[in-house]
């Protein structure tokens, strides 16, 4: 892709275009490194993300400040920079000026998955204790495993949501019975 865009054509309009939006020239390597699809995006749809952050009432200086550390934010369509503001606003019960405060601070928020913050959410709307008997009790059987990349992962979605008898079942492979004696030891 970066072989066959002309440096005058395509590359110095984008370069351009993040100098007017604010953005110091020592950020550039970082930004196309790090997102070098920037180059290929139209001016319009680049102007069109950037009025619409604006519109939001980001300032010039945040939208470059995001910018500069979030490279991907310009690549995502109105639509879904919308709906990602939309769910951080809605999940969190946060006012327009939170959000903002939020998004401005950790722009990567609006670029990445939203699945592992709603796995997130899930986790801190359940009550401690429960999940701390849960956990102790995968611990104890010695399949307290929580990473995607490895075998017999558990997905904290399911170690939360899950009701106990389907939880030692499923999960700790136990019965009902071995996870009630468990927790008369704590």
């Amino acid at each position: 892709m970066l072989l066959r865009l002309n440096f005058n054509a395509d590359v110095a309009p984008r370069l351009l275009f993040l100098k007017d939006i604010g953005i110091e020239d020592s950020r550039f390597g970082y930004i196309i490194s790090h997102n070098p699809f920037i180059l290929t995006e139209s001016l319009e749809n680049l102007q069109s993300r950037v009025n619409y952050l604006k519109s939001k009432k980001f300032s010039s200086e945040t939208v470059a400040s995001m910018v500069s550390r979030a490279p991907y934010l310009l690549n995502f369509s109105v639509k879904r920079l919308d709906n990602r503001l939309g769910f951080y606003q809605q999940q969190l019960n946060l006012s327009a000026n939170n959000t903002r405060d939020i998004v401005a601070r950790l722009p990567r928020l609006l670029c990445g998955s939203l699945e592992p913050v709603k796995e997130n959410l899930k986790v801190l709307n359940s009550k401690y204790l429960r999940l701390r008997e849960r956990h102790l009790f995968l611990e104890y059987l010695g399949k307290a495993q929580y990473d995607p990349t490895l075998p017999n992962y558990i997905s904290l979605d399911r170690f939360v949501s899950l009701p106990d008898e389907t939880f030692c079942t499923e999960l700790a492979l136990a019965t009902l019975e071995d996870f009630y004696l468990f927790q008369k030891t704590l």
